[in-house]
């Protein structure tokens, strides 16, 4: 089941209705010190679900912007992203960020609408070259170093300034990946209304956590650029990503704090999709991912097993959508 929480809790909807829910900003503020342990605590789990995060992400993304900037474009349908653990910073050579907290965003690294899909050659190394991403529910800044480190202009926000603070910070310790990313303090719709967009926008375990999913779709949506791309990853809404996610993972091997996930936000893939076409997103790639527990015992267990890419959406899953 899913390990782990991510920063931005809750977002605003496009209608312009708050739901940022204070009590969930204030949890992760309160756990903000933890983000870059990764052996035990609350977001261990994450640091061990990131390579298989990052392997998707970089394989969806290059086969999108490459294929499209070449003219081919897709043919349509849901394709499998089959098994696999690579990417993130075990698949890549370091090549990273730049901080920077500021309201105005006049630091955000956005493209205009009239942009070319064409970007500049991308290497083994740094497969994301080129690519500006949005990464929404940043937290304390595990996916957004590894993508700068795939060579992308990366810009995290969260609505948890504790979040923020501890992303900058350990960004600054590496002045490659602090040249790359830029952090805000802010949600997603802020950005939206100062007229941002991205060439993909990502937002991992984030959206069972918000408080209107249809305004949060839509607004990734809004901040993709038109032949832009959204990926998203969330728990299925299933009786064994109940028992796995909220039964073991919380009550009783305490891999995360009790009361971490909602069981009434997680969404099917169905579900999401549904929301995503209503955002103006097309679904183009899905996988599960599957951890393997090898033993048990609180935070070791958390963080010793393997996570793979499957064809099992049951309990978490990720999914890449395209913007016409």
């Amino acid at each position: 089941g899913v390990r782990g929480r991510r920063g931005m809790a809750a977002s605003t909807s496009t209608a312009g209705v708050d739901t940022i829910d204070p009590r969930e900003v204030a949890t992760f503020e309160a756990d903000a010190a933890f983000w870059w342990d990764e052996e035990v605590g609350p977001f261990a789990p994450l640091h061990t679900m990131n390579p298989v995060r990052c392997g998707f992400v970089r394989d969806v993304l290059v086969r999108h912007f490459d294929t499209t900037a070449a003219g081919a474009g897709y043919r349509g349908g849901v394709g499998f992203s089959g098994d696999g653990e690579g990417g993130g910073e075990d698949a890549t050579t370091t090549t990273t960020a730049g901080t920077d907290t500021s309201a105005s965003f006049s630091s955000v690294s956005s493209v205009s609408s009239s942009d070319s899909r064409r970007r500049p050659a991308a290497s083994a190394a740094q497969p994301l070259a080129g690519l500006r991403l949005l990464d929404v529910g940043c937290g304390g800044g595990i996916l957004c170093e590894a993508l700068a480190r795939m060579g992308a202009d990366v810009t995290g926000i969260d609505a948890a300034p504790g979040n923020i603070a501890v992303a900058t910070a350990h960004a600054a310790l590496d002045p490659e990946v602090a040249r790359r990313v830029t952090y805000h303090a802010a949600p997603a719709e802020a950005l939206l209304a100062a007229g941002h967009s991205f060439d993909a926008v990502l937002s991992l375990e984030v959206i069972e956590h918000v408080a209107d999913p249809e305004g949060f779709v839509r607004c990734l949506s809004g901040l993709t650029r038109p032949g832009g791309a959204v990926v998203m990853s969330t728990l299925n809404r299933t009786a064994r990503s109940y028992a796995l996610a909220i039964l073991a993972a919380e009550r009783v091997l305490a891999w995360v704090p009790p009361g971490t996930h909602d069981f009434g936000k997680f969404l099917t893939p169905e579900e999401l999709g549904v929301l995503a076409a209503r955002g103006g997103l097309e679904m183009r790639e899905a996988a599960g991912m599957t951890y393997t527990l090898r033993g048990l015992g609180g935070g070791s267990a958390a963080t010793g097993g393997r996570w793979h890419l499957s064809d099992d959406t049951s309990v978490n899953y990720i999914i890449s959508f395209s913007k016409a």
